[in-house]
């Protein structure tokens, strides 16, 4: 990843606090170091990047001069560069972070006194999984009260269904019988 300056990310406040000012006419060095929040040595770095001149044995700037070149700094490919960056960190960071919202998603089981190992026959009649013998139509319902319900049933049911592997697909497969 490019490395931009710090102060790209706060360019929206910059521009806010020198809009602001309209009293401060020019800007030394300890006015770019507390309005870029940067170290001394960066400000004077800023000063010089940015076209200010020597007044009075002191190099300055003048707030116009210093918006106009911020505005300028916003159309150029480097920034836009840094947006692009930004947003796509960002979505990273959400994509993640619902990632990791899933992964520790803690869904309590119903545990049956007399199993320690989930069973079909002991799941909840909300569950309906099997296949109608006269049609040989496939159905799964689960009739729930909302979405906790539904995802702790489910993982009620994938329990099971994983545990009782051969059950779960005998009783879900078509049969063979007459006409089939």
């Amino acid at each position: 990843m490019a490395r931009y300056p710090d102060w790209f990310d706060r360019l929206d406040a910059i521009q806010e606090v020198l809009t602001q000012v309209e009293n401060l006419e020019w800007l030394g060095r300890n006015e770019i170091k507390a309005i870029f929040n940067c170290s001394e040595r960066d400000s004077i770095r800023l000063l010089h990047k940015l076209g200010a001149e020597n007044r009075n044995d002191a190099l300055c700037l003048t707030r116009s001069a210093l918006l106009l070149q911020l505005d300028a700094i916003r159309q150029t490919p480097t920034y836009a560069a840094f947006l692009r960056q930004r947003n796509q960190v960002a979505e990273r960071l959400a994509a993640a972070r619902a990632e990791t919202r899933a992964r520790h998603l803690a869904i309590p089981v119903r545990k049956e006194a007399n199993s320690s190992t989930p069973q079909l026959e002991t799941l909840p009649e909300t569950i309906t999984w099997r296949r109608s013998q006269p049609t040989g139509a496939a159905r799964f319902e689960i009739v729930y009260r909302d979405g906790f319900d539904l995802m702790s049933q489910l993982a009620e049911f994938l329990s099971a269904a994983g545990v009782n592997r051969e059950e779960f697909f005998a009783g879900t497969e078509p049969h063979d019988g007459p006409g089939q």
